[in-house]
């Protein structure tokens, strides 16, 4: 149940974050699920893109993600009062 919760909150953050990115490749993917990976240290969020994705487009959103990683971590951090932030591993 607290996994599950956690992972509702951390989606609900990410929409707001990643909408708010000044990267347009990041700002223009949506999530689509949170989970646990394989626990609540470390989760696995699943993004899609605005339209079907070939794979020089998924290599381009995989690139600007990583970039984006630490700042999205730290906002995710101020958004879920944890004590330790959950690591991010994006699909």
């Amino acid at each position: 149940r607290k996994a599950l919760q956690l992972c509702g909150q951390v989606r609900d953050a990410l929409v707001g974050i990643l909408a708010g990115c000044g990267d347009g490749v990041v700002r223009g993917l949506t999530v689509v699920a949170v989970e646990p990976a394989p626990h609540t240290g470390r989760l696995l969020v699943t993004v899609a893109g605005p339209r079907p994705a070939d794979v020089a487009d998924l290599t381009v959103a995989q690139t600007h993600l990583r970039a984006a990683a630490g700042w999205v971590r730290a906002e995710v951090a101020a958004s879920v009062h944890r004590r330790k932030a959950p690591e991010l591993a994006f699909r």
